[in-house]
């Protein structure tokens, strides 16, 4: 799977997630009111995707209606996504060519990998506090993996 930056303009970017040369999804997020639209297929949904917490240490995701979905977060030594009660792992790595590998029990045997193509900007990857933008395509991915149309096909994604 690949993330690629499709357009952009006005504060608000638009990225595609392909897989084997097919569009799966389509996110636009905007850094300044941490909103995002998703749509895949024929649906078309809106999230809050903001930092929460009393250090905002958490990017929290929250359907249309302020239910939380999922989140991510970090301890010293790991970095987690909880979404539909399902707690996963995932490594971001490679300075030139960024890819996302998020799995349950090891690295070796991931859910899914997923490079970035996208356009690079300033603390997007690597960094030490990762941007929200990227903390948006990391919670797209994992909403559309736990979504019923990547269920049908989760074999694509072994």
């Amino acid at each position: 799977m690949n993330w690629e930056t499709v357009s952009s303009g006005l504060g608000q970017k638009v990225y595609a997630l392909w897989n084997n040369g097919r569009k799966l999804l389509t996110l636009a997020f905007s850094n300044e009111s941490n909103f995002a639209k998703i749509e895949y297929g024929d649906e078309k949904r809106a999230f809050i995707i903001r930092y929460e917490g009393v250090f905002k240490n958490k990017m929290v995701m929250r359907n249309e209606y302020g239910v939380r979905l999922g989140q991510v977060y970090a301890d010293s030594r790991e970095n987690f996504i909880s979404l539909n009660d399902e707690k996963l792992f995932y490594t971001i790595s490679g300075e030139e060519e960024p890819r996302l590998i998020i799995y349950k029990e090891s690295p070796d045997n991931p859910i899914a990998d997923c490079a970035f193509t996208i356009d690079q900007e300033k603390g997007l990857l690597p960094s030490v506090r990762t941007s929200a933008t990227t903390y948006s395509l990391l919670l797209a991915l994992c909403w559309y993996l736990f979504s019923p149309v990547a269920k049908e096909n989760m074999p694509e994604f072994a």
